[in-house]
């Protein structure tokens, strides 16, 4: 399953969830959609990544092997 395809899984879960804690008051479900919205920042992480590596393909880009896209900004800067 691709990290797009788990982030909309797990904001249905989370809707789901909310709803039920908020409207009927099941505490339980408030841990679910605290899960849920976690799995979203960690999805919403790797999309980034593979959105950004995409892009790069397209331009042509190569990609800076072995440092952070700080690091790499950084040694751009410094040329």
């Amino acid at each position: 399953m691709s990290h797009h395809d788990k982030l909309l899984e797990a904001f249905e879960t989370y809707k789901a969830e909310n709803e039920k804690f908020h409207e009927k008051g099941i505490k339980a479900s408030a841990a679910r959609a605290r899960k849920a919205l976690q799995e979203i920042a960690g999805s919403c992480k790797e999309r980034r990544k593979e959105i950004t590596a995409a892009k790069e393909a397209l331009e042509g880009k190569p990609k800076a092997e072995g440092m952070s896209q700080d690091a790499a900004r950084h040694a751009h800067i410094r040329k």
